[in-house]
């Protein structure tokens, strides 16, 4: 290599452009530019593929389309006061999740996580404008928690890391507040009356929930008004596991004798 390589070819590296994969087609793009909306991971006709739920239509799951969940006759009150979601679940979604959940590509994680931060951000303005909620409306975010065979076999909790992306848009922190009692089934598979029969008591606090949220509502002063908690899963079906957590929640609070709102996040709705 002459010297005038030896000058000339750093200067060309550092002018030309890096390129990247997407993560989720493999397409080749530029890396380190912005993307679509900040979005810079994956290519501009993936992003065009996410369903985004920017207009729900049930006012309590934040389902895109008629919700026979919340509209049937006889469901009572939910232990949760509401529930958005970022996305709708179809084909692609569920592709993606799967890849992330059940295929060990974990750098799905960061891109799921910021779908979270951009799906909190617009719950906190929704809340807002409906409810003049203040600008950081929560005090303390949590996840609905795996068992320890799931955890064995993934080695991570899916709705731990969209948490963490959801906290970043509601400045808020993450409490690990429950545990699984025990094992169950993937739920993906069962009906309604499955669902709720599997989750019969299999959720309950970790020993020191109480404590936990006990010092980080002295440490804020949080002493006059009601705990809100913002509860985060990565899909919505029936809504059975966060009504489950929710009760949960729910009780945590009373052994403090404080009530609660409780509000649910997930990255997709069924």
């Amino acid at each position: 290599m002459s010297w005038k390589d030896i000058l000339i070819t750093p200067v060309h590296q550092w002018l030309a452009p890096t390129v990247g994969s997407c993560l989720t087609c493999g397409k080749m793009i530029r890396a380190g530019g912005c993307g679509v909306n900040g979005f810079s991971q994956i290519c501009t006709a993936c992003y065009k593929l996410i369903p985004w739920i920017t207009a729900p239509r049930c006012p309590v799951c934040g389902r895109a389309v008629g919700c026979p969940d919340c509209s049937r006759t006889g469901q009572g009150a939910r232990n949760f006061l509401l529930n958005r979601s970022a996305v709708q679940y179809n084909a692609v979604m569920r592709e993606w999740l799967a890849q992330y959940k059940f295929r060990g590509n974990e750098s799905l994680g960061p891109l799921l996580a910021q779908m979270m931060n951009y799906a909190m951000r617009a719950m906190i303005e929704e809340l807002r404008v409906k409810s003049a909620a203040p600008k950081h409306p929560f005090d303390i975010i949590t996840f609905v928690p795996v068992s320890e065979e799931r955890m064995l076999e993934r080695g991570f909790n899916q709705s731990r890391t969209l948490a963490y992306g959801a906290a970043r848009g509601a400045r808020a922190p993450v409490l690990d507040l429950l545990r699984r009692s025990r094992h169950t089934e993937k739920q993906s598979s069962r009906n309604r009356r499955q669902r709720l029969m599997d989750l019969n008591g299999v959720f309950e606090p970790l020993p020191d929930a109480v404590d936990k949220l006990e010092e980080h509502l002295l440490s804020k002063h949080l002493t006059q008004r009601p705990v809100r908690l913002l509860l985060i899963d990565d899909v919505y079906t029936t809504g059975s596991t966060m009504d489950t957590c929710a009760l949960v929640l729910h009780n945590i609070c009373r052994e403090l004798g404080r009530p609660a709102e409780i509000y649910s996040l997930t990255w997709a709705r069924s």
